[in-house]
């Protein structure tokens, strides 16, 4: 896999930065509604990037399309109703990422016909990357693989009794994820190209304005 230029990785920091931040303090706002302070004491209620970014995490999305950034901590035991909160916090952070899609892709729109008052073709890229990096948060994010957000969701579909599985799960679900982006045995396209589409078609009314 080609490492991306410099110019590339620079355009690409506004939507990693941004994507990483507002993605965790999504997940802290509403650990907060349902009745958690953990991420409030721990300085993550903020858009504050410094409290959200792990420098590995970052480095490595920005120059190998995959990374993390510092996991919001959460007392499951202290959302009220319990499953629901959780259910809304592991949500939270596509959502907010999704938001931050629908927001530049009008921006781009903008930036294209010239309506931001400066038309370069650096910040068409720019805010363009902003609605991809975050279109792949959202899909990223929602795989039904441990520790991610989509799994963390699935697993309250699993039977009773299941604890044991799930820790197994847990314990391998880096591994997976480390060798389904490192041999690229299975094509995420679909997924993004889905979520993609879905921004568009939300912003389309606002789109059809410009």
């Amino acid at each position: 896999m080609a490492l991306p230029s410099l110019q590339q990785i620079v355009m690409f920091i506004p939507g990693v930065v941004m994507g990483f931040a507002f993605h965790e303090f999504g997940h802290a706002l509403v650990a907060t509604w349902f009745g958690d302070d953990t991420p409030r004491l721990q300085g993550r209620l903020t858009l504050n990037p410094l409290a959200h970014l792990d420098p590995v995490g970052t480095l490595l999305l920005l120059l190998g399309g995959f990374g993390w950034a510092r996991p919001v901590m959460v007392n499951t035991a202290r959302l009220r109703p319990r499953v629901l909160g959780d259910i809304a916090v592991s949500l939270a952070g596509v959502a907010m990422n999704f938001l931050l899609a629908l927001v530049f892709v009008v921006l781009f729109a903008l930036a294209e016909t010239g309506r931001l008052g400066w038309h370069h073709p650096v910040l068409s890229q720019t805010l363009y990357a902003v609605v991809t990096i975050n279109v792949f948060l959202v899909g990223f994010n929602l795989l039904p693989i441990p520790p991610l957000d989509g799994f963390r969701v699935l697993v309250y579909a699993f039977p009773a009794g299941s604890h044991e599985l799930v820790h197994t799960l847990y314990r391998f679900g880096p591994m997976i994820l480390i060798f389904l982006f490192v041999t690229g045995l299975v094509d995420l396209s679909p997924i993004y190209n889905a979520i993609f589409g879905a921004v568009i078609w939300v912003a389309s009314p606002v789109l059809q304005l410009l």
